[in-house]
């Protein structure tokens, strides 16, 4: 706070204008920032604001209502210093009939007021109504009004919003799943798995190679298949709303009922992280065991530093695929997340990779500029096995 924005607009003080109008920051989603670092954020700004650091500067900080945010507010009962303001539940659900209308121009005012009022001022779930509603290619209207009916068909009438987006993600998955046989589910679920466990967001191809399928195009189908909640930006896969993963991730709220005409159907579509995280490990051993060897860009000679290579980068991209730099940057990682039940197979992995490759590893990891991280790695698996107890792994990782 102090290095980056304190400090900066302190010192550009004196060459800006008297006349200059204030500055406005934009802080979104405040709530949203993981184990509490909302309310820290939010507390550090308070005081520092309140010192006065901050002169020509105003702060707009929204956030879902939270009781531990309004509290820091109320301790700077000054409107000076802090404003609590609530947003009109009848301004929010204008907003969002007007969202609606622009993005689904094909309907009519009762259905785009029916919807509206289903999304109960949610707008993650409005938007993500419109994304399903309207997918990349073109639809006729009558299409539309199809895909609209069968959304009200499964939307919940509770105001509460895990159920009232729990619903449509439910929706959402079986309709991109319904029609495949079961071997096929299986193989395109990892697929998604993989997307949502990955420790950085990757491409389609690095995905379908992690997940280990046979057809390098599912991934993309996958994406494209579920386009309302995942997008491509910059060739790697990313989700609209954190609300999708935490779905996923919860098997209470993605293994849900389907109507059939037998009866209903339970599908579970969730995603057990130690499991996958266990599936992934192994991955990336299996990955770096035959991606791994000496010299793996060919350099001309040992005795050149690396800066002293004039092609070294585009020997690097060559030689070490784009699936083999994940791998070996985040192997640690995924079997430090791993759960203890494989840890027999995940052992044997490890002792091998220790026997074998761990040289080569430290070689590409120095040629990705990544050398730095290889103590910490190392460190994280020793740490993993004294974790888990295992007492036949005698491996010395110091």
């Amino acid at each position: 706070m102090k290095d980056l924005l304190v400090g900066p607009w302190q010192q550009s003080a004196r060459e800006r204008p008297r006349e200059l109008r204030p500055y406005l920051v934009v802080v979104d989603a405040l709530d949203e920032i993981e184990d509490n670092g909302g309310s820290a954020f939010l507390q550090e700004l308070l005081k520092i604001f309140s010192q006065g650091h901050l002169g020509g500067l105003k702060f707009l900080v929204t956030s879902r209502p939270d009781p531990e945010l309004a509290a820091l507010c109320s301790t700077f009962n000054s409107d000076a210093v802090c404003r609590l303001y609530e947003v009109p539940t009848d301004t929010v659900k204008a907003d969002i009939r007007t969202y609606l209308g622009e993005k689904l121009p094909a309907l009519q005012g009762d259905q785009l007021d029916d919807l509206s009022r289903k999304t109960d001022g949610l707008f993650i779930y409005a938007a993500t109504a419109v994304r399903y509603i309207r997918p990349r290619h073109r639809m006729t209207t009558d299409e539309q009004l199809r895909m609209l009916a069968q959304l009200a068909d499964h939307m919940s009438s509770s105001a509460d919003m895990p159920l009232l987006i729990d619903t449509l993600y439910q929706q959402i998955l079986w309709g991109a799943f319904r029609k495949l046989d079961d071997a096929l589910v299986r193989d395109r679920l990892r697929i998604l798995h993989t997307l949502l466990c990955t420790e950085e967001r990757v491409s389609t191809s690095v995905a379908g190679k992690l997940s280990d399928v046979a057809d390098a195009q599912m991934a993309t189908v996958v994406v494209d298949e579920l386009h309302a909640v995942l997008y491509v930006k910059d060739n790697r896969v990313l989700w609209y709303h954190a609300s999708f993963p935490d779905f996923m991730f919860a098997q209470e709220r993605s293994k849900f009922s389907v109507p059939r005409v037998t009866g209903n159907r339970i599908v579970d579509m969730s995603c057990d992280q130690d499991a996958h995280h266990a599936r992934l490990t192994h991955i990336c051993f299996r990955i770096m065991m035959s991606g791994l060897r000496f010299n793996i860009c060919n350099l001309p000679s040992s005795f050149l530093l690396d800066s002293e290579v004039p092609d070294l980068s585009h020997r690097i991209q060559k030689s070490i695929s784009h699936v083999l730099q994940y791998s070996c940057q985040n192997w640690a990682q995924h079997l430090n997340q791993a759960g203890s039940g494989d840890h027999d197979s995940l052992r044997t992995g490890i002792y091998e990779f220790l026997s074998v490759r761990v040289l080569f590893w430290i070689e590409a990891m120095n040629l990705l500029g990544s050398r730095a991280q290889c103590g910490l790695m190392l460190h994280n698996a020793h740490e993993w096995v004294l974790k888990v107890g295992i007492s036949t792994c005698l491996i010395n990782l110091s």
